[in-house]
């Protein structure tokens, strides 16, 4: 009878025991988890500051043009800004270095950066741009005063211009 109540002690005891040391292994774990994710978290607001930070550092941030996008338009882009000099930027996908976060940020819009920007790139694309000139004037003129139609005139038909009035305001950004 002593010996059954004994082992029934016995038992209490080592669950005790053991439940204790499970609480502790268990605790530690959470411990060193809660600090691995507080580092982590704060290495993610550090790469995210970094890579949305418009001021790129170079030694932070690597540029390239190695994506999908620039491959597939790269082979029209590119030969269309050797001929007009558009200034359209290929190499705009900065990706961050050293980071347990992998992140990029394509950068360099194509957009116009000035309002003179609105006018030009748009106009050096246009092919009747390459129509203005002194020998195309003459030519209108000669035409439009044989047919009489003043629209033929090089003072109201001109090859390649775009206004810059046309444009509202409110699309026009200042880059610094």
């Amino acid at each position: 009878m002593v010996a059954k109540k004994f082992g029934k002690g016995q038992a209490v005891i080592e669950t005790l025991i053991s439940s204790a040391f499970l609480v502790v292994i268990m605790g530690a774990a959470f411990n060193e988890l809660l600090t691995a994710q507080q580092e982590s978290e704060k290495e993610l607001i550090s790469a995210r500051n970094i890579i949305w930070n418009n001021k790129f550092n170079d030694e932070l941030m690597h540029k390239s043009n190695d994506y999908r996008l620039e491959r597939k338009l790269g082979v029209i882009v590119k030969p269309i800004d050797q001929l007009v000099n558009v200034d359209l930027p290929t190499r705009n996908l900065w990706e961050k270095h050293g980071s347990n976060f992998p992140m990029a940020k394509l950068s360099d819009g194509w957009g116009a950066r000035s309002k003179e920007g609105l006018s030009n790139r748009p106009a050096s694309l246009v092919v009747n741009n390459l129509l203005s000139g002194e020998v195309t004037e003459l030519f209108q003129d000669g035409l439009g005063s044989l047919f009489l139609a003043e629209e033929l005139s090089s003072d109201s038909l001109v090859f390649g211009t775009i206004s810059p009035d046309v444009v509202p305001e409110g699309v026009l950004q200042k880059k610094e």
